[in-house]
């Protein structure tokens, strides 16, 4: 199964930029929560190698991958990038897991 997710050029060089990754990397999105009960759910960055399953976006010089049981989170969504906010411009966007 492939994601409909659209990545920014925006947002992948400003990850170069604000947290130091580098052209050629592989940086795995993936789903976390936060907060005590059922908390809110948001998306994470860490480093990794692709594996067979992942959903791979190479854009702007870093390779984004996404493993199956993250895809319903991302598909029909946008990572994008606010220059105005600095490093807290990132943003995420899916109108499908809108209630």
């Amino acid at each position: 199964m492939n994601v409909q997710l659209k990545i920014t050029p925006e947002f992948s060089l400003a990850y170069q930029k604000y947290a130091g990754f580098t052209p050629g990397e592989t940086i795995r999105l993936y789903v976390r929560t936060s907060g005590p009960g059922t908390g809110g759910l948001f998306y994470a960055v860490e480093k990794d190698q692709y594996e067979a399953d992942d959903t791979l976006y190479e854009v702007a010089g870093l390779r984004f991958i996404i493993r199956p049981s993250d895809f319903w989170y991302f598909d029909g969504g946008t990572l994008s990038y606010d220059e105005q906010l600095g490093e807290y411009g990132f943003m995420f966007t899916n109108p499908g897991l809108q209630p």
